[in-house]
């Protein structure tokens, strides 16, 4: 119970000493803050999960998806011509201090994937393990398959959680778009505003997709292995003592 609040308090302690600094340092800080953000929910995961497979298929898991919202984020924003300046906190940054508000863009939106991909990845692993201790003996392909049974209900209640929780974040913004009635549809939806924020609802929504199908598959991989090299050395055990 102890190792929880720890390590929320060290994941808040990291972001203020290590990731924001380095946000701080230039241009190419995504380059720079993903890694460190990785190194971060490492040591979170080992130290609320232990060094096991486990938090091995985890950690693989959200770093693979991480790494992969990354890069669709820097594509989107590069074919839509994303500025980042749509957020009025960015601009002033960006003003102010020299930042660059499209970085600041790009790392936010890999955050708010994190929260839930952490917790879904664990949790498909933890099923994994509870289906294979219940069934002793199950092939990879029958594990993963009664994992993502329980990983189509996850996702779909992470889903709900992320949409409401982009919702909330630019609750200001919608209700100003839905007081004015006279600019068209297509026209708010067009403009960086909505546009921004709505590309990184998708871009969560499609790394948390990603999370859920790696992770049961390396948990289901990891317990077939361990199951077939227990199975490998009793029988090598019996051969010797026959």
């Amino acid at each position: 119970m102890t190792s929880d609040p720890l390590g929320s308090g060290l994941t808040l302690v990291a972001l203020w000493m290590f990731i924001l600094p380095t946000l701080l340092s230039g241009h190419s800080s995504p380059l720079l803050t993903i890694p460190a953000l990785m190194l971060v929910l490492a040591v979170c995961v080992y130290l609320l999960h232990g060094w096991n497979w486990k938090s091995h298929a985890s950690l693989t898991a959200l770093s693979s998806a991480t790494i992969a919202g990354y890069f669709i984020t820097l594509w989107v924003a590069h074919v839509t011509h994303l500025s980042g300046q749509s957020d009025t906190a960015a601009t002033v940054a960006q003003n102010s201090y020299g930042l660059n508000a499209l970085s600041l863009y790009i790392v936010s939106v890999v955050l708010s994937a994190l929260g839930a991909m952490n917790d879904i990845t664990v949790t498909q692993a933890s099923v994994v393990e509870t289906v294979a201790e219940s069934q002793p003996g199950l092939p990879f392909r029958r594990l993963y398959a009664l994992g993502m049974q329980v990983g189509g209900d996850h996702v779909g209640s992470m889903m709900t959680v992320l949409v409401l929780g982009y919702a909330a974040s630019a609750l200001p913004l919608l209700l100003l778009l839905r007081a004015n009635q006279t600019t068209p549809m297509w026209v708010t939806l067009n403009g960086e505003g909505m546009f921004s924020e709505l590309a990184g609802l998708l871009i969560a929504l499609i790394t948390m997709l990603l999370a859920v199908p790696l992770s049961t598959a390396l948990a289901a991989w990891w317990v077939s292995a361990r199951e077939q090299t227990h199975k490998q050395k009793s029988s090598q055990g019996s051969r010797e003592l026959n």
